[in-house]
């Protein structure tokens, strides 16, 4: 969609008997406004002053509302922007919207009004794709991060990395400008220094990756145990829904059965198994084997134990499993007559909760233990990378340098050296956006976007 056209939409709705917001932005949003609202002084006379009045469609009053007038470039979108806040009624809201198309203005695309903030150069690409991580963050992890990302924190973090390649970079070019003078020692080291730095910097960015993402997706608990200890009845109480069947026959459990939730403001995914014994058919054999693939993929594993019966030899494999990664020994059936000791060795090497799934006590505290446990993300300065196009942009940059520290270890020519720094730079100005994206991938980013944003 051009920038000469005055897009509109719908900003956020509440519904009936709510308030909701329809936004225009573009060279012609004033005087759109003024012929879909009407005020005494008219709209956009007092800049950033809100305006009580009525929506109308002609001659014909719509509504009563109020609303604001926002110049360029000290807008959201670095254009000239009307907000009109009115009743929440969808017949209303979309009524004005269509007035607004009747008189000039055009249907806004989804994300176009973030679309234009970046190509009015009011957010870098990194803030812009942080605008729908915010709007979408399911756990508080998602928000803190989408937020910081807004904010500009990983935008500073990446010109950081930009500014020292820049720097080796000036060094590098006074030698090629004056070619009868080769770089000295003492500036190849200082080059060397930057490099190693970026290096360093880099990879901690790019480390961030796997855990953000981890905990983006949601983290994954898995319940383990020998047959008919009680894990599908947990993973119900736990999730506070009948996902899985619950039987006295024990192995009823084949397959992966995996519910979300939300603990202590953060998603997790909590994936109940197939009993853990020496299986007798080809069905109960596969489900064993996605059983131990998922224990090693785990966050956390709690490990299920039946405390109403004596300690048995699979509950000792259960344990030394589930002890891959950070672990609970979960002591279910707490509500029966007690009958079970877990070993010494067993007691030391992990947290030990007793519950009732059945009853449903100790779960609070299960919860809360499990959140304890589970290992923070590694992130820099508070924010960490969770799109795949940022981790590759950055994955690149760091191959670039590596290869020019280690051509200029090996006093390979400048010109070479350049050349391989240049590159790095460039892909950080593509995670950026500082380089022309292409409408293409412009496209599949705001496609995410909902319209009025």
């Amino acid at each position: 969609m051009s920038l000469s056209e005055t897009i509109v939409a719908i900003s956020t709705s509440r519904g009936e008997g709510g308030l909701g917001i329809v936004r225009l932005s573009g060279p012609g949003a004033i005087q759109i406004g003024r012929r879909v609202f009407r005020s005494s002084p008219p709209l956009g006379e007092r800049i950033r002053h809100i305006e009580y009045g009525r929506v109308v469609d002609g001659n014909r009053e719509i509504d009563t509302g109020l609303a604001w007038a926002l110049k360029a470039p000290n807008s959201y979108t670095g254009e000239d922007t009307i907000e009109i806040s009115c009743h929440g009624s969808c017949l209303v809201l979309e009524t004005l919207v269509q007035v607004a198309v009747a008189n000039g203005a055009v249907p806004a695309s989804p994300g176009e009004f973030t679309r234009r903030a970046f190509l009015n150069g009011r957010l870098d690409l990194l803030q812009a794709e942080a605008v729908v991580d915010l709007i979408q963050a399911g756990n508080k992890f998602d928000l803190e991060n989408a937020y910081g990302h807004t904010c500009g924190r990983l935008s500073d973090l990446v010109r950081q990395l930009k500014s020292r390649l820049i720097r080796s970079l000036s060094l590098l070019e006074v030698g090629l400008d004056f070619s009868d003078e080769d770089v000295d020692e003492v500036c190849r080291q200082q080059i060397l220094d930057e490099i190693h730095q970026t290096i360093e910097s880099g990879r901690q960015l790019s480390d961030t990756f796997e855990g953000s993402r981890r905990r983006q997706d949601g983290l994954l608990v898995v319940l383990a145990g020998r047959p008919n200890v009680g894990k599908s009845t947990l993973l119900n109480a736990l999730l506070g829904e009948e996902k899985a069947i619950v039987t006295p026959v024990p192995g009823t459990t084949r397959d992966l059965v995996e519910g979300r939730t939300t603990w202590a403001g953060e998603t997790v995914r909590v994936l109940d198994t197939a009993g853990l014994r020496a299986g007798k058919g080809l069905v109960e054999k596969e489900g064993i084997r996605r059983t131990r693939e998922s224990i090693a993929s785990a966050d956390l594993v709690l490990a299920i134990l039946d405390a109403s019966r004596d300690w048995q030899e699979e509950d000792g494999q259960v344990m030394e499993l589930a002890l891959s990664r950070p672990c609970i020994a979960v002591l279910n059936k707490f509500d029966l007559p007690r009958r079970l000791e877990v070993p010494g060795p067993w007691r030391k090497k992990c947290s030990c909760l007793s519950v009732s799934a059945l009853r449903e006590t100790g779960l609070n505290l299960l919860r809360k233990r499990a959140m304890e446990m589970i290992p923070r993300p590694n992130l820099v300065e508070g924010v960490g990378i969770t799109r795949q196009r940022h981790r590759d942009c950055l994955l690149r940059a760091i191959e670039r340098v590596e290869k020019a520290a280690e051509m200029l270890a090996q006093q390979h020519l400048d010109e070479c050296v350049a050349a391989e720094i240049r590159e790095a730079v460039n892909s950080l100005g593509e995670m950026l956006g500082e380089r022309d994206p292409g409408e293409d991938l412009l496209d599949k980013i705001f496609a995410e976007f909902c319209i009025g944003k």
